[in-house]
């Protein structure tokens, strides 16, 4: 009798515990579902307030700055609400890829916005967008007085992991999710990995990397001190040979590449690495660089977007560079297995060995 007692009593409790739990549940829900049906005001990264519609009334979505576009696949993974875009933010991303991350490519606007970022404000509207992203007063040119929120995601510093995290938490604000797999947390694990290799190698002497911005084959641009590339040179255990320079797309001569005789470096945009290890760049002889004495001259990757650029896939970029500069410590092949688990975990992108590839050596061109 007392044992029946018993377990009648332990139903009943378990029966209420449930019943409370279901009303938090709901209750949650409730909440929820209450913010997302109203108006929110939320200050953007150029210390500006933005009120925002609802969350569930953003249909209409146009970013204009290319990182963004990003961040927001990472986000939502979906990009049926993009309905504009500028063409670079396509054109950076892998072209292996970008079908299967913008499979609507083909809908979605580009013509509205020039090659400089400046939106076509009737063209722009005729997009009915309930939401614009923008980065930097260049690309609000035009939008001061539409009726549609401009979200600005401009910060002064350049820093990589400020920037690609703030990107990530002010797009989850947005659009109302939570931070249980927020782009802080990648790159914490990423630092974790840098930072062990880094102590193991910090009593040999620093290795001198060079990242170019740009080579046409007439002109040379390097990322100097205090840049985006300066940035990843650094963080990665090098020290940037074009310290010397302060700023971003600055031209140089191939004399100065060779007084600085870099032993890494690193090829944002332009002519391919393989055509400065084949010597077949006029008028450039890279022979008498460290760099191409050891093969060690590398297109930076490109997948959801070019890992020059602060983006989604930035706490990939760092440990790239960091296998690179020390091979010995962190393999090709342990990074593959990197960069497999992060498209899954991230983008639910089983990738296979071609697309890999392609990220890891892409095309590129002028």
């Amino acid at each position: 009798m007392k044992k029946r007692f018993k377990r009648v009593l332990i139903i009943g409790i378990c029966v209420l515990m449930i019943s409370l739990l279901a009303g938090c549940s709901e209750t949650k829900k409730d909440q929820s579902s209450e913010a997302s049906k109203s108006e929110r005001t939320i200050t953007d990264l150029a210390g500006k307030s933005v009120t925002l519609p609802p969350v569930a009334e953003i249909k209409n979505v146009v970013i204009i700055a290319p990182p963004l576009l990003s961040t927001y696949i990472s986000n939502q993974l979906s990009t049926e609400n993009l309905v504009g875009v500028s063409a670079v933010a396509l054109s950076e991303m892998n072209k292996a890829l970008v079908d299967t991350f913008v499979p609507n490519n083909q809908a979605i606007n580009t013509s509205f916005v020039s090659s400089s970022y400046e939106s076509n404000t009737e063209e722009l509207l005729k997009l009915d967008p309930d939401l614009i992203l923008v980065y930097g007063d260049n690309q609000k040119k035009g939008l001061e007085t539409i009726q549609v929120p401009v979200v600005d995601f401009f910060i002064k510093n350049q820093v990589n992991e400020d920037w690609s995290v703030q990107i990530d938490q002010l797009m989850r604000e947005i659009f109302g999710l939570e931070n249980d797999d927020s782009l802080q947390q990648e790159w914490d694990t990423a630092n974790k990995k840098v930072d062990t290799i880094l102590s193991e190698v910090q009593s040999t002497e620093k290795q001198k990397g060079l990242m170019i911005m740009s080579n046409t084959g007439d002109k040379i641009t390097v990322r100097g001190a205090g840049t985006y590339g300066d940035d990843w040179l650094v963080k990665s255990g090098l020290v940037n040979a074009a310290a010397e320079l302060t700023g971003d797309n600055i031209e140089v001569t191939m004399e100065q590449i060779l007084a600085w005789n870099p032993d890494i470096v690193y090829v944002f945009r332009g002519l391919p690495a393989t055509q400065y290890l084949s010597g077949a760049i006029t008028g450039q002889d890279w022979s008498q660089i460290q760099a191409f004495k050891d093969g060690k001259i590398y297109n930076t990757p490109v997948g959801i977007m070019n890992w020059g650029t602060p983006c989604a896939d930035s706490p990939l970029m760092i440990q790239w560079l960091v296998s690179k500069n020390f091979p010995e410590k962190l393999s090709d092949n342990d990074f593959k297995t990197i960069l497999k688990e992060f498209y899954e975990r991230r983008y639910e992108i089983k990738l296979t060995d071609e697309m890999i590839q392609s990220i890891l050596t892409p095309v590129t061109g002028k």
